[in-house]
């Protein structure tokens, strides 16, 4: 009989994976036979911007807030109707808080809604046809975020207009807040007034 004997070559490769395959290796040490796939870095920014951010205790962080796209323009529009040539920002923006704190007025005198409040008969001079600009757009919703952060216990949130000035007349160059229509000591803008004209 023949002994037949394998090629060098392959004997070396055979010992070279038996002892590969055999060889004790600790768990801190072994690698993963195939690297683990990393999305693109565009494509983990992604994803992160539209995932709140941990906060220090390691629950997520609230979303911001966004304001109501129609709300936003309603506001908008009552601030053209009713502030256009008033060259104070926080006295246009305390047209919305005059809108807001009725809003949240608990007499029943007006309704609960920003809708609602804008659009009570012989209240306000809103008119869907009113222009739209981009600075009332800005501040319809810079207050309405002030406004959403306030009623989550937020303080010092740049409030304009306290909260029990529900009416106000004006006279093309100002407007003038009280507590009752057409009564009392108009409000004095002591406020602190975060807006910079």
């Amino acid at each position: 009989m023949t002994r037949r004997t394998l090629p060098a070559a392959l004997v070396v490769a055979v010992a070279f994976l038996s002892a590969a395959l055999f060889s004790f290796t600790p768990e801190a040490e072994v690698k993963p036979a195939v690297a683990a796939i990393e999305p693109p870095p565009a494509a983990t920014f992604a994803l992160k911007a539209d995932m709140p951010s941990p906060s220090p205790s390691g629950t997520p962080a609230a979303t911001p807030f966004v304001p109501d796209e129609a709300e936003v323009i309603m506001l908008a529009k009552l601030i053209y109707a009713e502030a256009r040539g008033i060259p104070s920002t926080a006295e246009k923006a305390a047209v919305v808080w005059c809108v807001l704190n009725r809003v949240d007025d608990e007499s029943g005198l007006w309704p609960d809604t920003v809708y609602g409040v804008v659009t009570q008969k012989d209240q306000f001079a809103y008119y869907p046809e009113c222009t739209l600009t981009d600075e009332f757009m800005n501040i319809a919703a810079d207050v309405l975020t002030r406004w959403e952060r306030e009623k989550a216990g937020a303080v010092n949130i740049g409030r304009v207009l306290p909260a029990e000035y529900c009416f106000f007349t004006g006279d093309g160059r100002h407007n003038n807040f009280t507590i009752e229509w057409k009564a009392g000591a108009a409000w004095d803008w002591s406020a602190e007034n975060p807006y910079t004209d």
